[in-house]
């Protein structure tokens, strides 16, 4: 298999678990406590490839800059399954795009990457697509699940500027792996310690926890392989078809049939602006 079915693959399993995710949460369950069991689960199925390139930090830095993926992470993670119990997953997915913008910025104001005609052009076309999905009736429709959305995107923006500075001197199989792992232990610490609380959300939402950590577990290592053998240009705008799948199977599977129209043409439009930035 070459990169592209990598990154494909990659782009199946983020949106399968995304789905699964937003089909328990809407149910039962607290955020929180899932944010923990999900992440750690996930983190705890990369473990037998983290001697995979295995290589630990040499500056004493590149722990500072985990620290604050962590914490970035952990905060995103949660917000983004406070807004999976509010918000339809499709929804979900096309508001989360806008995290490129972030990036964009983040990417001029700390790495030095240039900002082009193309690149603000394919921005505007990624807010556009976010604005058409929420439209309703003369006004754009906004929720507290989109306010969660919101801050998920900011803070996950964050967290791949602190990836970025971090992965220069850490292998990233090992640096994902203990990353998830470590914010399941940090959430059980926020939790003061209280199994029940683990095992009462185990119990509510089993094989949602199972299946959603499992496979973007699972998604993780396919991001690994892809990048192994593909070029970052080319495998990161392929993972990002995760929209197109979220939203196609929040449609059919979680029967998310509201606005439809809109979100088919926020999503190509986004689509369109998100291999603009990536390719240009």
């Amino acid at each position: 298999m070459n990169w592209l079915i990598f990154s494909l693959l990659t782009a199946f399993f983020f949106a399968l678990s995304t789905v699964i995710a937003r089909a328990f949460l809407k149910k039962q369950g607290d955020a929180l406590a899932f944010t923990a069991i999900h992440d750690f689960i996930a983190g705890a199925i990369l473990l037998p490839v983290i001697f995979i390139n295995f290589s630990l930090p040499t500056h004493n830095i590149t722990w500072l800059f985990f620290i604050g993926l962590v914490i970035f992470a952990l905060l995103s993670d949660w917000s983004g399954f406070v807004a999976l119990k509010l918000i339809d997953v499709s929804l979900f997915k096309i508001v989360w795009q806008s995290r490129h913008i972030l990036v964009l910025l983040a990417g001029f104001l700390f790495f030095a990457e240039s900002i082009t005609l193309v690149k603000v052009s394919a921005v505007l076309l990624i807010i556009i697509g976010v604005i058409i999905a929420l439209y309703e009736k003369a006004k754009v429709n906004w929720s507290k699940g989109i306010t969660f959305t919101i801050l998920s995107t900011v803070f996950g923006a964050c967290a791949i500027v602190f990836a970025k500075f971090a992965i220069k001197d850490f292998s990233a199989n090992l640096m994902a792996s203990l990353e998830l792992m470590l914010i399941g232990i940090l959430i059980f610490t926020f939790l003061k310690f209280k199994p029940k609380t683990i095992i009462k959300e185990f119990k509510v939402n089993k094989w949602g926890l199972i299946l959603a950590g499992g496979f973007f577990g699972i998604s993780e290592l396919f991001m690994f392989m892809s990048l192994k053998i593909g070029e970052v240009s080319k495998v990161v705008p392929v993972v990002q078809s995760s929209l197109v799948f979220a939203v196609l199977m929040g449609i059919i599977f979680l029967k998310e049939y509201k606005r439809i129209p809109q979100k088919i043409i926020g999503m190509l439009v986004i689509v369109i602006g998100v291999l603009l930035l990536y390719h240009y």
